[in-house]
């Protein structure tokens, strides 16, 4: 038991007086790190974020396809409901169509399905 007491009187003398790192050492250190560091991660937030999203095209396609669904989200298109409309009314009821089975000619003739049968 004498060796494990002794052993133990090692590790309390080093707990006390734990070793330093120099200041210099320590920059020296870091600047080493940094300079193995990928050149994308030491760019400012708004630069890696520019290349994340594509560039000026990536960003140019994202503004587009925000552009046109806020347009169909307001104005839709004739044939598709008016989710927009309805949310500012309240009034949430689905659109019938006028046309009935007897109009196109078949039950499913809006849809194209008459094409397919001859």
């Amino acid at each position: 038991m004498s060796d494990v007491d002794d052993l133990e009187d090692f590790f309390a003398a080093a707990r006390a007086n734990p070793p330093q790192v120099s200041a210099d050492l320590q920059a020296r250190v870091l600047a080493d790190a940094e300079a193995h560091m990928p050149k994308a991660l030491r760019q400012p937030w708004h630069q890696a974020l520019w290349q994340l999203l594509g560039g000026a095209a990536g960003l140019s396609g994202l503004a587009t396809a925000a552009a046109v669904g806020v347009w169909v989200g307001v104005a839709p298109p004739e044939g598709m409901p008016d989710l927009a409309g309805q949310f500012v009314t309240g009034t949430w009821e689905t659109e019938t169509s006028d046309l009935t089975a007897a109009d196109t000619g078949s039950e499913f003739g809006g849809f194209g399905w008459d094409m397919e049968e001859s």
